[in-house]
């Protein structure tokens, strides 16, 4: 079979993500994948080898599982809820809740004098600069079960809250320090002498500096459909990387391999023709054809030699940019092709893609986990779709470049414009089709103009790629200040204009949709299959893509309809401080009982749903601190009213009922005919009260009897024999739930 490699990793990214989302599911679901494998390999013919090779991609995934958990087990067990001394390097730095703060994510090298090796995210570090080695006193806690495959899959095995005794010791080592600083050298070079959204979105396109970004330009890129331009990616690597690296013709390289081979004496020229002409044809490559042209061997090792420039590149890109699992993922592809550049045989796109996969889950198995990893990959492989079908409509139309010249100008140019929309717009729509199932899967917005936008102005992409890298490297040298003006000026308007086309898209009517998942996993499988069919059937493009677009389109306005004043009940944040939040048509209610867990939680909650802040915000602390409140246009304390206070308040079909006692403050939220209870504290009635969900904290709630329950985590006063509650609620209006 052609390219084993790609269901290896499919083998082992399925147990890899049901052993990291499904723990509690246990055998069945393994058991389901195996039984699949055994199906396929049972079925003979060419579906055997496929089904050989899940079923070992499988079982490497249980095994880089096993020993990623083995690991974590191992700190969490040594740590886990231990105030110690570490010295750790500043990885990462964000703006903090406080002024003297910020959060940052830290490499720790020592613990308590002791060697060790891991990451923690402490949210109120003292203020300090990325790259710098500090020391202190800090207690670690163990991310909540429900938040763990995204912490870890981030490599943080610690949320760490900082005690006493902090020291800066300098410049951190290693090149991951370096790279942080090379990173915030560069992007103040870049912003020297802009302000606003310009100096933001060059920031973090460039460089991945995405501190000076507001949450506004944010929030409408995301509703365009251009979030991914904020973040350096495969893309961005590929732009910078991809002039560098030799051409990459297949039947060029393959025909001056046979050409060597043929140079070399007896037994080693055959072999290494037959590797060159047959392996690997078969294996990762369609079967070459004969290529024309001379061969000269010195220029072998001058592609070589240059070939290993993209490699350098893309490893600096990757420390800069704080090594994201997309610019991994585009740092392995540049790496493969250079490997093929030395072999004199290109690397399949669809192997390397499987090969990088493999290596990035290898030393952490989570890291299949990440939004950012699935949605590169997703993405990836969309683009070689589409790139498939340039490909195939070029060659079905090979005699347009031989009659271009008879052709008046006017046609001429006419053609190209519709050439380049075609691939521009094949090419976006496949990528968008495939990163589609991970949005909605995953919880977060889609926008119906991504399309569009991609069509319309990502060929501002390149030359403000370039134009950027330039300014940011000039600026470095004090010598080439006016370069680097040039540059920046240049690339700050094409900024302004890609601002611009975002926050106009993002005024327009439906830019931003969510979907239940479980109706969003139909309506894609739907999509798919129709896929499979058009390709199966071979029908022409003509045909299927019209058909394919209206049965999106149909999909997504039946799931607008199904989607209406349904009010989604999630609880986030850690097991001690669980938060709440309560969505409908775009408004957003967060019950919070603080923490820095908590509202970091909020914050990335509101940002995966494209909200610069929530609606209203109740604080069910006795003692808030508003400076540690996540954004909210409107702030209700209970805690700050006189005790037995109640107050009453609603937003949209959600109504809340609050009452201050002297020891706790109650919630009681109704939703159409459902009623949802939430204690913070010492909270007590004379009666207890009846509601259907109680949405649990640590806190014993006397004073409700509910039926259903929500919660995060196993608390102490519930029955020892209880079963797993769910975290998520969905509360449709006329009746019906759904909880997972």
């Amino acid at each position: 079979m052609r390219r084993p490699v790609c269901a290896l990793f499919a083998g082992a990214l399925g147990a890899q993500l049901i052993a990291a989302f499904e723990p509690q599911a246990g055998f069945w679901p393994l058991a389901a994948l195996f039984g699949l494998g055994l199906l396929v390999l049972l079925a003979g013919g060419r579906a055997r080898g496929w089904g050989l090779w899940l079923l070992l991609g499988a079982a490497l995934g249980l095994a880089f599982s096993a020993h990623t958990e083995a690991q974590f087990d191992a700190l969490t067990a040594a740590y886990d809820g231990r105030t110690v001394r570490l010295t750790a390097t500043v990885e990462d730095v964000q703006e903090g809740y406080t002024r003297s703060t910020v959060r940052a994510r830290l490499r720790v090298s020592e613990v308590n004098g002791e060697p060790a090796a891991f990451c923690c995210q402490c949210d109120g570090l003292p203020l300090s600069r990325a790259g710098e080695q500090v020391e202190g006193w800090f207690s670690l806690e163990a991310p909540a079960p429900a938040d763990r495959p995204g912490r870890y899959a981030d490599e943080v095995a610690f949320l760490a809250g900082y005690e006493r005794r902090f020291r800066r010791l300098g410049p951190g080592p290693g090149f991951r320090a370096w790279s942080a600083r090379l990173q915030s050298r560069l992007s103040e070079a870049l912003c020297q002498g802009l302000e606003g959204d310009e100096a933001g979105a060059l920031a973090a396109m460039i460089v991945g500096d995405r501190t000076r970004i507001s949450s506004e330009l944010n929030s409408a890129y995301r509703a365009a459909g251009l979030s991914h331009v904020l973040v350096v990616s495969g893309m961005h690597v590929t732009i910078l990387c991809g002039v560098a690296l030799p051409g990459m013709d297949r039947r060029k390289w393959l025909e001056q391999g046979r050409l060597l081979a043929a140079r070399l004496p007896g037994r080693m020229g055959r072999k290494l023709h037959r590797r060159l002409g047959v392996r690997l044809a078969r294996l990762e490559l369609a079967p070459p054809r004969p290529a024309r042209g001379g061969f000269h061997p010195g220029m072998v090792w001058r592609e070589r030699i240059a070939a290993l420039w993209p490699v350098v590149l893309a490893a600096l890109l990757t420390g800069i940019t704080g090594f994201t699992p997309s610019v991994l993922r585009a740092g392995a592809a540049v790496c493969i092709g250079a490997l093929g550049v030395w072999l004199m045989a290109p690397a399949d796109p669809l192997t390397s893609l499987a090969l990088g996969g493999l290596w990035m889950s290898a030393f952490n198995s989570y890291a299949v986990c990440d939004i950012g990893f699935e949605l590169s990959f997703a993405a990836v492989a969309g683009t070689l779709a589409g790139a498939e079908l340039v490909r195939r409509r070029a060659a079905r139309h090979p005699a347009r470049e031989e009659d271009a010249p008879r052709r008046p100008l006017p046609v001429r140019l006419a053609a190209r414009a519709w050439d380049a929309f075609w691939e521009a717009g094949c090419i976006t729509l496949c990528a968008s089709a495939a990163t589609f199932p991970v949005l909605v899967l995953r919880g977060l917005s889609t926008s119906p103009y991504a399309l569009l936008s991609g069509v319309a102005v990502l060929w501002l992409v390149q030359p403000m790629m370039v134009l950027g890298i330039a300014a940011a490297l000039a600026g470095l040298a004090p010598a080439l200040w006016p370069v680097c003006r040039a540059c920046a000026w240049g690339a700050a308007f094409l900024v302004r204009l890609l601002n611009g086309w975002a926050r106009m898209v993002a005024g327009w009517p439906g830019a931003e949709l969510a979907f239940d998942t479980g109706y969003a996993a139909l309506v894609c499988l739907g999509l798919m299959g129709l896929c499979w069919l058009a390709f199966r059937w071979r029908v022409r493009a003509r045909i299927w893509l019209p058909a394919l677009l209206l049965a999106a389109g149909a999909g997504i306005g039946a799931g607008l309809v199904l989607n209406r004043d349904v009010v989604r009940v999630e609880l986030i944040g850690g097991v001690r401080t669980p938060s709440v939040v309560l969505a409908q048509n775009g408004q957003t209610v967060v019950l919070y009982r603080g923490g820095s867990s908590g509202r970091s939680a909020v914050e990335r909650w509101l940002a995966r749903h494209g909200q610069e802040q929530a609606t209203l915000l109740v604080d069910l602390r006795l003692d808030p601190a508003r400076s540690s409140q996540p954004p909210a246009q409107r702030v209700v304390t209970p805690g700050r009213f006189e005790p037995y206070t109640d107050f009453q308040t609603a937003r949209g079909g959600i109504r809340l009922d609050l009452l201050r006692t002297s020891g706790g403050v109650g919630v009681r939220v109704t939703v159409d005919r459902w009623q949802l209870g939430a204690v913070s504290g010492d909270f007590e009635l004379a009666g207890a009260a009846q509601v259907d969900w109680l949405l649990a904290s640590p806190s014993a709630p006397g004073a409700f009897r509910w039926e259903e329950m929500l919660a995060l985590g196993h608390y102490d006063w519930m029955r020892p024999d209880a079963p797993p509650a769910p975290s998520r609620l969905w509360l449709r209006p006329g009746g019906g739930t759904k909880a997972r």
